[in-house]
């Protein structure tokens, strides 16, 4: 049983796992660590680019498993998506978690199931004359 159940495991995960090589790329310009960010339905998990003004958000770890799991077992024909207001709701709270409450989201996008990265802007402030 345990040997079907990897078995199903590691088919989730290839299926799953396939992506453009533009959007493999750009995913290997976030910097680490990832960051956590609680919400009422998971804990996000949150990657900040290293020189752009964007965030790249996933469900938790397990969730995102459980995505590939029924995606493998049903060959991709069920649609698990984590929808995008949740994952952008907690780019945004990551947002206020690391002192920048009023920047806001402009855009977002998928950039590979089921990770999204969205797009901020910050308010700029004067220089003190």
């Amino acid at each position: 049983m345990k040997v079907k159940i990897l078995a199903a495991a590691g088919i989730a995960a290839t299926v799953s796992s396939c992506a453009t090589t533009e959007s493999m790329s750009r995913m290997n310009t976030y910097k680490f660590p990832v960051h956590h960010v609680k919400m009422a339905d998971d804990t996000y998990r949150v990657y900040e680019h290293k020189t752009d003004n964007t965030l790249m958000v996933s469900p938790s770890l397990g969730k995102t498993m459980t995505i590939g799991a029924v995606q493998g077992a049903t060959l991709g024909l069920a649609d698990t998506m984590a929808p995008e207001k949740r994952l952008e709701a907690a780019a945004r709270q990551h947002l206020v978690n690391t002192g920048r409450g009023g920047c806001r989201i402009t855009r977002g996008y998928l950039l590979q199931k089921p990770l999204y990265e969205f797009f901020f802007e910050c308010p700029t402030v004067a220089p003190k004359v």
